[in-house]
């Protein structure tokens, strides 16, 4: 039995006024105090990359010299391998054998999102010449409210020189 036009037109427009509440339902403004996240610029990448090289560049140098402010640059639960190894106590950095000074050389780094990856290579210098050492570690950073914080630091002594 064939429908009627009354029937028909009717079932149309409820058809279209559903697309049309869906449509409007994408396209909410975010709720009051709440912005959305700006785009990714250039700009915006390349100061995220300095301020998480700085973070890790920063804890090197903390730890070297057991400053005990190298543990707010750590997100709670951080975790330390040294040589494959888990360590839970400090030096937590592979190369540190005793209070000194450690530098930064060279850093290679990655962002994906909130998390960023940073490689380096570091010096130690101990209080005796001979204390001296290299090492290279891995780092995941996560971005939060207080800036990159440190998650993970995989660390590795290098070949003496």
């Amino acid at each position: 039995m064939p429908r009627s036009r009354p029937r028909a037109l009717s079932a149309r427009l409820f058809v279209i006024g559903a697309l049309g509440l869906w449509a409007c339902a994408g396209h909410r403004p975010p709720p009051a105090g709440r912005q959305p996240a700006a785009p990714a610029t250039a700009d915006n990448l390349s100061a995220d990359a300095a301020s998480a090289r700085d973070v890790v560049a920063l804890f090197v140098a903390a730890e070297a010299a057991g400053n005990p402010a190298a543990d707010t640059l750590l997100v709670p639960g951080a975790d330390f391998l040294m040589t494959g190894v888990r360590v839970t106590t400090k030096p937590r950095l592979a190369g540190l054998n005793g209070p000194g000074q450690a530098a930064v050389d060279e850093a290679n780094m990655g962002l994906a999102g909130n998390f960023a990856w940073v490689v380096v290579a570091y010096q130690f210098t101990g209080r005796t010449p001979d204390l001296a050492e290299r090492a290279r570690a891995s780092f995941v950073l996560e971005k939060q409210r207080a800036g990159w914080r440190i998650r993970h630091v995989h660390s590795s002594m290098v070949a003496r020189w």
